[in-house]
């Protein structure tokens, strides 16, 4: 009987496997205009970098387990063919420049090499996704404030690249009106595209996800019934 309970429950967890999926907590939604600030003339070690929060200020701590961002490229008045560069990028508790909403203290850094860059055209941004993977990061709690920033290496590309640009309200999670830029040499600084509209915000397009919780309860209850047949 014990072989056959311990066979139902672990069964019962395969069968469930399929719905191990992620919880989208924070989505600004689709684009409504874009920001290319590198280019082949950018200083080294430039970084550019926004920041959120998806809690209420009484939320447990969460792991994230994926970054989706938001790129675009842009030829500047000219056909640009596709090229190449490789991105670091940090994940934060809170804004990278640590002057918006908590320490901005580094949580994750990867670099993601020979990330190929689009063809650009003359007039308008072409736009794509880039999908990062977090490796057990957990948010602070609270509100679960989060930031990034990225910058460039060995940067191949004839035309400039950068940031879909979010200038209305999130589908889901909050935001400020400012991103942060980093200067070698100088410090973090803070910006936004306009005084006041909406539509001149600095918020980049991103999307955050966590383990979905029914997931994460159903494993737990699986190995507590487990773990009790045994003792």
């Amino acid at each position: 009987m014990t072989h056959l309970r311990m066979g139902l429950i672990v069964g019962l967890l395969v069968a469930a496997a399929p719905s191990w999926a992620s919880e989208v907590v924070y989505e600004t939604g689709a684009p409504t205009g874009f920001f290319t600030p590198f280019s082949s003339s950018t200083t080294p070690g430039t970084k550019f970098g926004d920041s959120g929060w998806f809690g209420t200020g009484g939320s447990p701590a969460v792991q994230v387990t994926s970054f989706r961002l938001g790129l675009a490229v842009f030829g500047g008045g000219a056909d640009v063919p596709a090229g190449s560069t490789d991105i670091v990028f940090t994940f934060n508790d809170g804004d990278p420049s640590g002057l918006v909403f908590g320490p901005g203290t580094e949580l994750y850094s990867t670099t993601i090499t020979n990330v190929t860059l689009p063809a650009g055209l003359p007039t308008q941004a072409t736009y794509f996704d880039l999908d990062i993977p977090i490796p057990a990061v957990l948010t602070s709690g609270g509100f679960n404030n989060f930031g990034f920033s990225i910058a460039v290496e060995n940067f191949s590309y004839d035309g400039s690249f950068g940031f879909q640009n979010r200038g209305n309200f999130n589908n889901l999670g909050f935001y400020t009106n400012n991103a942060s830029e980093f200067t070698p040499g100088v410090s973090w600084s803070l910006f936004a595209f306009g005084p006041s509209d909406p539509a001149d915000i600095a918020n980049f397009v991103m999307q955050v996800e966590i383990p979905e919780p029914t997931s994460l309860t159903l494993i737990c209850v699986g190995l507590l019934a487990i773990t009790a047949r045994r003792h």
